[in-house]
């Protein structure tokens, strides 16, 4: 069997065609797009014309495949009116129309019904605002659709709402993994609009006559992901592991089976990996503070030069970062701020600033894994570093350092090769067992044991 992978990124959209020969996991080389924004309307937009464009050009270049899988980040929308057609354009998490709402939703209303913090850009949120702006919009519109479903949809011809994605939504009960009907009504607009949710291991269909002809081949598509919980899968994860699947912004992770409100600060989602059960997981700064910082740099300043350049520097003063806002534009200004309350000389050089990022975001995780441990009443004695960020050995080192824990790393596309994993799982020719050679070879090796 011959499986494609695609992973729609805020940034960029990933795809990669693999299959198991003679025991082996063989995958192809990774494609790449820009995931494409555009400015719509006064809104910051999806450009979906041109992801699908990509997209069917990847087929095209990749092809034949016996299995296909979209999986992306959020749960940004579309609403359909009775044809089928476009109301409102996928209007991105990253557009600031949720900071101007004037009306509020009970938070322990959300909090208890879907055992998750929502986000700000959270889509509950989203609806609300539109509905704000342009409540017309809901007299024509019959369909909401996220956006990998509706990238599905213009594949296959097929409706269906990804469980996994929709529970990112706070839109859906945490124990009956349905539509939460207080919350809607509490949004005010139509139950109507928000199709059944199937499980992620539920076939669609195959590609539609027209796609396949134009690609050279049909294929069997399933339900969509969120890439957050396939990243579970391509982590080596027992019962003394945590996630750490860190990029721009890093998430951390768990799998438990605990369904009640936690004592945790900030954004944490209640949800389900895909063959894995419930997850928690929560939101948490990254990297992303670093790539700031490289904006100050010379141009073409490569990510291992600054890694190489701010290990020599050893920083031994860090700062707080999560008193740093998400949106943060000038982390060198937030840096200093810090240092003047402590009585210590501001720093105008950029790779001592992430030399500080560095030995911050070290001790930042060692306090998060330290709440998630009290709040679930365990602990853990390794991290599982998948994402981007996993290739960063420095950063993986201090991690180890500041925590005392095994640090083992994965592949830096975690979405995409639990996407990978997924399908083989799912199609019965690769067991889901932590200790068969094949997955242990797929998913992790220690690069850090405790200090």
């Amino acid at each position: 069997m011959k499986y494609l992978a695609i992973d729609i990124g805020a940034r960029e959209v990933k795809a990669v065609k693999a299959e198991l020969l003679k025991g082996n996991l063989c995958l192809g080389k990774v494609t790449t797009f820009k995931t494409a924004r555009v400015w719509r309307n006064g809104h910051i937009v999806w450009d979906v014309n041109d992801i699908l464009t990509n997209i069917i050009s990847v087929l095209r270049e990749n092809g034949p495949v016996d299995y296909i899988k979209i999986d992306s980040f959020h749960s940004d929308f579309i609403l359909l009116d009775e044809n089928d057609e476009e109301v409102t354009s996928a209007v991105s998490y990253l557009d600031e129309r949720t900071k101007r709402l004037s009306s509020k939703i009970d938070e322990e209303l959300l909090l208890k019904h879907t055992k998750s913090h929502a986000r700000p850009n959270a889509t509950v949120y989203q609806l609300l605002s539109l509905k704000e702006e342009d409540p017309q919009v809901f007299d024509r519109a019959k369909t909401l659709v996220f956006l990998a479903d509706y990238i599905n949809f213009l594949l296959t011809g097929v409706k269906k709402t990804s469980l996994t994605i929709a529970l990112t939504s706070s839109l859906v009960n945490n124990e009956t993994f349905a539509w939460d009907d207080e919350i809607i009504n509490a949004i005010g607009i139509s139950k109507d609009l928000f199709l059944p949710l199937v499980d992620d291991e539920e076939v669609l269909g195959e590609l539609k006559e027209d796609i396949a002809k134009e690609v050279g081949f049909s294929a069997t598509v399933f339900t969509s992901s969120h890439d957050s919980m396939l990243s579970y899968l391509s982590a080596p994860l027992d019962d003394d592991t945590i996630l750490l699947s860190s990029g721009g912004l890093s998430r951390l992770g768990v799998v438990s089976d605990v369904n009640s409100e936690l004592n945790l600060s900030g954004y944490y989602t209640s949800s389900i990996s895909p063959l894995l059960g419930r997850t928690i997981t929560k939101y948490l700064l990254g990297p992303y503070l670093i790539q700031n910082l490289k904006t100050l740099m010379k141009e073409g300043t490569s990510y291992d030069e600054i890694m190489k350049r701010t290990r020599s520097l050893r920083a031994t003063n860090s700062i707080d970062v999560s008193r740093i806002d998400f949106e943060e534009k000038d982390v060198l200004s937030a840096i200093n701020k810090e240092r003047r309350e402590k009585g210590l000389d501001e720093i105008t050089d950029p790779f001592m600033a992430s030399s500080i990022i560095y030995l911050s975001l070290a001790e930042y995780y060692d306090k998060e894994i330290k709440e998630i441990e009290n709040a679930l009443s365990r602990s853990f004695s390794k991290i599982a570093f998948v994402g981007g960020s996993s290739k960063d050995l420095y950063l993986a080192m201090l991690i180890a350092l500041k925590t005392r824990k095994e640090v083992i790393a994965t592949s830096s596309d975690s979405a995409l090769m639990g996407n990978v994993l997924f399908q083989m799982i799912t199609i019965g020719e690769l067991e889901l067992d932590r200790k068969d050679d094949v997955l242990l070879r797929a998913i992790g090796r220690s690069i850090y044991r405790t200090m």
